[in-house]
């Protein structure tokens, strides 16, 4: 009997790094972060202080969902939070990051205009990691 194949996981998360404290972060947009750290914090990974304030709020569908639901869930969360995104922009990043982990055979990726249009009125960077996975382990 083979093995499944692999299965793709993707995720999104809305990320903001500059030079306020996540807590001030969160006051502006009323709105709990998944994760968050300031400047100066420990990194327990590396036990040094972090460089940068970083303040993330993730989709919150599984990653076997595809990524263009978790972009469209982001997206209708921070909309109504535009002039709050705007006060940040000026001195912050503000990232749409977006992950996949795909078999080995490709994968390709499309915005639709909406989703271009959103992401450019809240002043949002787009920032793509893929990683494809080999599949010397399973049977073809």
């Amino acid at each position: 009997m083979t093995s499944p194949p692999l299965t793709t996981r993707e995720y999104a998360y809305f990320h903001i790094t500059g030079p306020s404290t996540h807590e001030d972060v969160t006051v502006l947009l009323g709105v709990k972060p998944s994760e968050a750290w300031n400047a100066g914090d420990v990194n327990l990974r590396t036990c040094k202080p972090r460089k940068l304030m970083s303040w993330r709020l993730r989709s919150s569908l599984d990653d076997t969902r595809p990524l263009a639901e978790h972009i469209a869930q982001i997206l209708e969360g921070l909309y109504p939070r535009v002039d709050a995104l705007r006060r940040l922009w000026v001195e912050h990043d503000l990232t749409l990051q977006c992950v996949g982990y795909y078999p080995s055979s490709g994968h390709g990726m499309h915005f639709d205009r909406e989703q271009i249009r959103k992401a450019a009125m809240l002043g949002l960077a787009l920032d793509l990691d893929f990683y494809f996975i080999d599949d010397h382990a399973h049977e073809i």
